[in-house]
């Protein structure tokens, strides 16, 4: 789940950053990275709300079998593809893991009832229980032996993916699917051979993505992730067919966290570098909370909780002798002065609290009680939940008041207050609010956090506490798990305004060991799941006699806690004690069948090769055909062969990186001369306005003065420029205009003698000039409304084919319109070599390569080898056709000849991934 609505706020602020996938501009990876989980739950439980759905297995491995097929297809990466399942997990996050299968167990229990109590019928087999999708259970060992079968099959028979490495780190493997992939980059980036140019594109759903593709450094990096919908009313496509994909380039996110910091850049003392700017920022989002520590009180995203890091970041970095976080360090002299200036917020939030306790104070001439700070919602109309005219109506009967008086008696604990009557007569407004905060904070601490009495070592404790789990964090997010064992042991964090005094903190962790599958799995399953575990373990989570049994309670509460959806609400169930569980295991071990026992141990990741040698026959298990002859090779790697010492860590952008280079597909605002700023500019990126600030990028035109539009066809027409900025593609211009007429490239063969080319003129009259002002208008709006992007006034358009084939350059029939100012003419571009025109037929047509024939006669589309194409002559090569058990068909003489799948697809109105 990662962060909730960071997300959505980053993609916001920054429109620019999610570009649709398009069929012909798919930017060329290197390597492609797969979150697996999310696939898994989408493949077998697609429709949570719907108490009818049942799936079989097969199905279920069939669906994630044609997703990954379909994900591949759409990137085709060129050298590796990791596909990365969650093993255990550390045991930070098994605390997170417990309450959502807790949560989701409940949920669908009360959807089961709610629908037998309408009268509904439900299907007699059982439903599909998502949190089978946990290390160590038999789904998930079905699971992996079927990815085994699934990559050495596609390897195999598959010419893509016979070219790539393919890695499976699959349940077995402890840690998270993403922090494996990190923990593999983190290896590749500390090898003496890596490519700092290296293509990055990594899918998952999780919004942590974002902040662990940054904290790589590598400067072409994308996320690749389904179409989301915000909104009641929304539809989960069915298939990934129907599915729109969206890219995030991360290399973008970079130019814009540039531009938000800007402001600072020359108040430093020390040097600015964006490489320790993005670690800062890194840093500011784990203060907003994550699966491993909750968010700081106040501090929502859907509160403006970022802008509010940000601001003070920028106030406090010039006063600071460095960066706060250093590469995964924590500057703890630094981050408490951040902290001391973030703390001012605590008492900003307090004063709208304070304005209802005054309010109150003023209806009922007291002070509310405990209780009645307990049960406070900000900003609700009915004050505290407590009806004032009850209050004054009816005095507490002398049993309800002493227990009020020593409630209130507990709250003025450590106060230098002797009586209520010296608070209430006191003249000094400022000081009854100080006074108040102090009693506010008391009782979060006494009703959220279970204390007694709140004293300084307590909140001592929880300043360490919590600094101590920002530290974690950076090390997991920048050089791996520092510790299996250590988890932050709270549901609530401390206030900002107690967090402090920690600078000279010696925070140090114990690595530990993962724990087990099945240990795992008792400390994360509600008793509704035990299934899911070996029968020598049910009675630990239901026996009342069982040691454990408190840890798993039936009924449990939740707290939204600031939050506004049910999902985002903390779970309040009790922590695992590890020596208790465990400790209750022991004896179930010998109970336990030779199969079960493998399922409760770690294994390696699987690197996969093709082979020329054939491996034999590729055994099937369950459900699918074996294959008659297998091509790959597979190696265990170990996840201690990964680990990098910290001395061979690789820290920031790598020399040798392309950094002014223009790859193809990766976005960049570096060739335009812009300049920025936040506002609420109702940025449509998802369907409808944003409510939040959006940064907008305002284009600075090189002249004030703008070009004729006969120079600008002379320098133009039947031209290749780069259209769509910031998302540059390569067109071909055709035509130009402005609101009086249009110029048509006529012959790109013939130029006139001075290189200029020839082009007829049209007068925009009548109807061609309603389009022409149609066609600015929607220019300028796209540009604002979806992508943050003020051109300025549009004078003259610019109509350009885009390019969509590579190999071969081929261009769209329909043309686009774009801003003279916002395309690009000149431009260092890295060109990709295996994508430029064949210069022989030799290197079209190489020995061994499949071709398919599309000659007439009896072997039209037939499947064939080339054997020479040295021997070249007329336009003919030899080749083997491969022969048939019968004769191919002879095309009937109408019939329809041969179509491109691109031309086949268009014609049909879908895509050429499913004719694929």
């Amino acid at each position: 789940m990662g962060v909730p609505k960071f997300f959505r706020y980053t993609s916001e602020r920054y429109p620019c950053l999610n570009e649709l996938v398009k069929q012909y501009q798919i930017p060329d990876f290197d390597n492609m990275y797969l979150d697996m989980n999310g696939i898994i739950h989408n493949c077998s439980h697609p429709d949570d709300s719907n108490p009818h759905f049942r799936i079989t297995e097969k199905k279920i491995f069939e669906d994630i079998f044609h997703y990954l097929s379909i994900l591949f297809q759409i990137i085709k990466p060129k050298k590796l593809f990791f596909m990365a399942i969650d093993g255990v997990a550390p045991r930070a996050k098994m605390n997170q893991q417990r309450g959502r299968r807790f949560r989701s167990a409940r949920e669908a229990e009360k959807l089961e009832e709610e629908a037998r109590n309408k009268g509904e019928t439900l299907p007699t087999e059982k439903r599909f229980d998502s949190n089978c999708i946990t290390p160590g259970t038999v789904f998930m060992a079905r699971l992996h032996e079927q990815l085994k079968y699934f990559i050495k099959s596609k390897i195999s028979t598959d010419p893509l993916w016979a070219k790539v490495k393919v890695i499976l780190s699959g349940h077995e493997t402890p840690g998270e699917g993403e922090h494996k992939i990190m923990d593999y980059i983190r290896w590749s980036r500390s090898q003496p051979d890596y490519d700092p140019n290296t293509r990055h594109c990594l899918y998952g759903l999780d919004a942590d993505l974002i902040m662990l593709g940054m904290c790589t450094h590598e400067p072409h990096f994308a996320l690749l992730r389904e179409e989301v919908k915000f909104g009641k009313s929304t539809n989960r496509a069915t298939s990934p067919e129907e599915t729109n994909f969206y890219l995030l380039h991360l290399s973008l996110l970079r130019e814009y966290l540039e531009q938000e910091f800007i402001s600072i850049k020359d108040k430093l003392p020390f040097e600015y570098d964006l490489e320790k700017i993005v670690d800062d920022w890194v840093l500011m989002g784990f203060l907003v909370g994550n699966d491993f520590i909750p968010n700081l009180p106040n501090m929502h995203i859907s509160n403006d909780a970022l802008p509010v890091l940000y601001n003070t970041y920028m106030t406090v970095l010039p006063t600071l002798d460095g960066y706060i976080n250093e590469s995964g360090d924590l500057n703890l002299k630094r981050f408490e002065v951040f902290m001391q200036e973030l703390a001012k917020i605590d008492m900003e939030k307090f004063q709208d609290t304070y304005a209802d306790l005054k309010y109150f104070e003023a209806k009922t001439g007291r002070r509310p009680n405990a209780n009645e700070r307990k049960d406070y919602k900000p900003n609700n109309d009915e004050t505290f939940n407590v009806n004032v005219e009850d209050i004054k109506a009816n005095k507490p009967d002398d049993e309800l008041q002493a227990l009020i008086n020593a409630t209130e008696d507990m709250f003025m604990d450590d106060m230098e207050i002797e009586n209520e009557d010296e608070y209430e007569e006191t003249s000094d407004e400022e000081a009854n609010m100080a006074m108040e905060f102090i009693l506010h904070k008391k009782d979060y601490y006494m009703n959220k956090l279970d204390y007694s009495k709140v004293t300084d070592e307590v909140l001592a404790d929880q300043a360490e506490g919590y600094v101590r789990a920002i530290q974690w964090n950076l090390y997991y997010y920048y050089k791996g798990c520092p510790s299996w064992c250590w988890y932050y042991p709270h549901h609530y964090a401390p206030y900002i305004s107690d967090i402090k005094g920690f600078a000279d903190l010696k925070i140090e962790f114990e690595l530990g060991e993962p724990f087990k599958p099945f240990e795992q799995l008792l400390a994360v399953l509600p008793a509704a799941s035990k299934q899911l575990l070996p029968a020598p373990f049910h009675a630990l989570m239901t026996d009342e006699d069982s040691p454990i049994v408190h840890y798993y309670p039936i009924n449990f509460e939740t707290d939204l806690n600031g939050k506004r959806n049910d999902w985002e609400a903390v779970v309040l169930i009790p922590f695992i004690d590890e020596t208790n569980l465990l400790s209750a295991m022991e004896p179930c071990y010998q109970r336990l069948t030779e199969e079960e026992k493998s399922r409760n141990t770690h294994g390696p990741m699987l690197v996969y090769n093709w082979t020329a040698q054939n491996q034999g026959v590729l055994i099937a298990p369950l459900h699918f055909d074996p294959i008659a002859e297998c091509h790959a090779t597979e190696t265990k790697v170990w996840r201690q062969e990964l680990e990098v010492p910290g001395s061979m860590l690789k820290r920031g952008m790598l020399p040798n990186a392309k950094r002014d280079m223009l790859f193809p597909g990766f976005p960049t605002m570096r060739h335009l001369k812009y300049k920025t700023s936040i506002k609420k500019g109702k940025v449509k990126v998802f369907d409808q306005p944003s409510r939040n600030e959006n940064m907008i990028v305002e284009l600075i035109r090189e002249s004030e003065k703008e070009d004729p539009i006969t120079e600008v066809a002379k320098k133009m027409l039947g031209k290749v420029i780069w259209a769509g900025w910031p998302h540059l593609t390569r067109a071909k211009v055709i035509s130009v205009s402005n609101e009086k007429m249009r110029l048509h490239h006529v012959d790109q063969q013939n130029n006139n003698v001075d290189g200029t080319p020839n082009y007829s003129t049209e007068p925009n009259n009548g109807n061609l000039h309603k389009q022409w002002i149609s066609e600015r208008s929607t220019i300028i709006e796209h540009n604002m409304n979806r992508l943050g992007i003020e051109l300025g006034d549009v004078t003259t358009i610019i109509h350009a084919v885009n390019l969509k084939g590579e190999f071969e350059p081929e261009w769209c029939s329909v043309p686009c319109g774009y801003a003279l100012q916002a395309v690009v003419t000149d431009v260092r571009a890295h060109i990709i070599q295996e994508g430029g025109r064949f210069s022989t037929p030799q290197e079209a047509y190489p020995t061994g390569d499949s071709v398919f024939l599309l000659t007439q006669g009896q072997h039209y589309g037939a499947h064939a080898t080339v054997v020479d194409s040295e021997c070249i002559r007329s336009g003919r090569i030899k080749v083997a056709v491969r022969e048939r058990p019968q004769p191919a068909p002879r095309p009937h003489p109408a019939a329809a000849p041969y179509r491109a799948a691109n031309h086949a697809a268009a014609a049909c109105g879908n895509t050429c991934w499913l004719l694929h």
